[in-house]
C-alpha cells in the first residue's frame, strides 16, 4: 500500500481508486456501491487502476466540493465496524485449468506465495461484477480456501454471492479467461463478469 496516499487508514482524493479497493478489501463492496450511487461507474474499469478519486470524480463533471464531501462519506463508511456474517458451508473451488493458469501468472509475476483475492463488487451490466487479484496479505474476516497449492481470499461481504461458485479457466477462439461458475446468479451478462 502506497503509505503517500493511505494516510492513517483513510481514504484521499490522491488514491487511484484500485488502491482504495485493495487497500479496504472487507469494504469494497459496500465502497463500489457509495461510488456507484454517486455516479463514478469506474470500479472495474480499465481506468481505475491508474485513475484518482480526485480524476474520476472530476472528469465525471462533480465539482471540488462533491469530491470533498464524497471522500468525506467514504471515509465514515469504512469506519464503522464491519458486520461478519456467519456462513456455513462456504465453498468455493478452482477447475485444473484455473489453477494451471493462475500458476502461470503468479510465476510470471513473481507472486508464487500471494493469495488469490476473488470478490463481488457493485457494477457491471448486471448489478454486480467479479473481481480477481493477487494481494501479499489476508483481511480481517477473509475466509481463505487452499486448493492444489493456491489459496484463495474471499471476504465475509463477498461470501454470501460466490458460495459454491467454481472458478474455471477458458481459452477458446471467441473468448479467454476466468470464468465464474456461480449458482447464486439469476442472470449473467454475456460478458461473463456480471451478473445479479
Amino acid at each position: 500500500m502506497n503509505q503517500l496516499h493511505n494516510i492513517e487508514g483513510k481514504i484521499t482524493k490522491e488514491m487511484p481508486i484500485a488502491e482504495i479497493l485493495d487497500s479496504f478489501p472487507d469494504k469494497a463492496m459496500l465502497i463500489s456501491e457509495i461510488l456507484l450511487d454517486f455516479g463514478i461507474h469506474c470500479v472495474g474499469c480499465g481506468a481505475s487502476s491508474f485513475e484518482t478519486l480526485e480524476e474520476g470524480v472530476l472528469g465525471h463533471g462533480y465539482s471540488v466540493e462533491e469530491l470533498d464531501e464524497q471522500v468525506s462519506h467514504l471515509n465514515e463508511a469504512i469506519s464503522k465496524e464491519t458486520k461478519v456474517i456467519e456462513i456455513k458451508d462456504f465453498s468455493l473451488t478452482l477447475t485444473q485449468n484455473a489453477i494451471k493458469k493462475l500458476k502461470e501468472i503468479m510465476k510470471s509475476e513473481g507472486k508464487e506465495s500471494s493469495y488469490l483475492r476473488a470478490s463481488v463488487l457493485s457494477g457491471g451490466c448486471s448489478g454486480y461484477t467479479y473481481d480477481l487479484e493477487l494481494v501479499d496479505n489476508k483481511a480481517k474476516g477473509d475466509i481463505q480456501i487452499d486448493q492444489d497449492g493456491v489459496s484463495i481470499l474471499v471476504s465475509n461481504e463477498s461470501a454470501e454471492y460466490l458460495s459454491g461458485t467454481k472458478i474455471d479457466f477458458i481459452d477458446t477462439l471467441n473468448e479467454s479467461g476466468f470464468k465464474f461458475l456461480n449458482p447464486n446468479a439469476t442472470k449473467e451478462c454475456g460478458c461473463g463478469k456480471s451478473f445479479s
